[in-house]
């Protein structure tokens, strides 16, 4: 079962979300401009990367924390962040232009994750866990939430229904997407609600890895120092049918000269290539079908041997980092190496070419998203698939809704 809370979010007062939040024009719904005079920068810079951008030493990083709070108390006390009164769970929306999203946002009880309650299916890396570990301890500020699914149910559903009628709204929105919240606060709504998720025998984490192993971390050695433990985590549920899996490819910039022909006659000892008519860009939509761009030209790759399986190896993002990225250019830890990258998204391909013109020897590898089948599949099996395995939606801005532990 998922163990959920309410709590009382830090939340940007509207007329300064278009600056706190968003980083791009407003739609008319949002008061302000990005590049008026005074404007401030997002949350998250003033928030989080201010920390990432100090060098790793105790007496920088302890300025770094100082600073984040100092900033925190600021944007509270000249009202351009409000904290909740009372605490609440929130019905939050994503409407995008041909599709919407709806989930639950709450507090998470930690002890899920270690109990088997929450299942998660990607690799984390441990410079990234000691990172938001350290942060998390020295802040005690969480700018977004975990995303986590689960199996529809009908109990959760139509409470989420019932309170996107009759409850008030809270709507951002910018050209990509608007974004809605609905806070609940009546205590027997709340009642039914943290009820129904207790009949979910287990959750799966879709987004933030990092995040709750970090957290979990942290929660143990505060334990074990005798200290006050954070014991929850901000978390975003949203339905199996509610999530979209996109593409996430990569793109290899070579450290030193590769030549042509021997990449492509390496790659062809385990994949069928194929030049693509006119050149263009492929996005895989099967399984067992890659796209590669190399030295200007655009193939489709197809296994020679294709594994039919749902086992974590078998999937196309497996298959590609053991086939390909670590036995032919040496990638055996694609979380940390310097020469990969990863695109995911809608603009994925975009992003993708715009890099070639400034990178005209760098290597492409398209790859077929994951379904959501798939990725509880492996999760279910206990197994681990490389780390940026999945992209999924909603990517909640940073700041929508905060926490903080005290």
């Amino acid at each position: 079962m998922a163990n959920i809370y309410p709590f009382r979010a830090i939340r940007p007062n509207s007329v300064y979300a278009d600056q706190l939040v968003f980083t791009t024009m407003q739609a008319e719904s949002v008061a302000g401009n990005l590049n008026k005079s005074g404007a401030l920068p997002p949350l998250k810079t003033l928030l989080e990367t201010v920390a990432r951008q100090r060098p790793e030493i105790a007496e920088a990083q302890a300025d770094a924390y100082e600073e984040v709070k100092n900033k925190l108390q600021s944007l509270l006390g000249n009202d351009r962040l409000w904290q909740e009164d009372k605490p609440g769970v929130y019905v939050y929306e994503i409407a995008h232009k041909n599709y919407r999203q709806t989930g639950i946002w709450a507090l998470t009880e930690l002890a899920d994750y270690t109990t088997g309650k929450v299942k998660i299916h990607e690799l984390t890396l441990d410079d990234s866990v000691r990172r938001l570990k350290n942060y998390r301890q020295h802040t005690g500020l969480e700018g977004n939430p975990v995303l986590l699914t689960y199996p529809p149910n009908m109990v959760i559903n139509r409470i989420i229904a019932e309170t996107r009628d009759k409850a008030k709204k809270t709507s951002f929105g910018n050209r990509e997407a608007f974004h809605r919240l609905w806070k609940i606060e009546d205590e027997e709504t709340i009642k039914k609600l943290t009820d129904a998720f207790t009949q979910i025998d287990v959750a799966y984490v879709a987004d933030g890895h990092h995040r709750l192993k970090s957290a979990r971390m942290l929660a143990q050695e505060q334990q074990a120092a005798g200290l006050p433990i954070f014991n929850t985590i901000t978390s975003l549920y949203m339905a199996t049918d509610q999530l979209r899996m996109q593409e996430y490819d990569r793109v290899i910039l070579p450290a030193v000269a590769t030549d042509k022909h021997v990449v492509l006659d390496k790659i062809m000892e385990n994949f069928d290539a194929k030049r693509i008519h006119g050149n263009k860009p492929l996005q895989p939509k099967e399984k067992n079908q890659m796209g590669m761009h190399l030295a200007g030209k655009w193939f489709s790759l197809e296994p020679v041997k294709p594994l039919t399986g749902e086992d974590a190896d078998s999937l196309d993002v497996s298959i590609l980092q053991n086939q390909v990225l670590a036995p032919i250019f040496g990638i055996t830890d694609p979380g940390t190496d310097s020469r990969l990258k990863c695109i995911g998204g809608d603009k994925a391909i975009e992003e993708i070419q715009a890099l070639l013109e400034t990178h005209p020897d760098a290597i492409v590898f398209t790859l077929c998203p994951l379904s959501v089948a798939q990725l509880l599949k492996v999760a279910d099996a206990g197994e681990i698939l490389p780390p940026k395995s999945t992209w999924i939606m909603p990517k909640v801005p940073y700041g929508l809704l905060m926490y903080k532990h005290v």
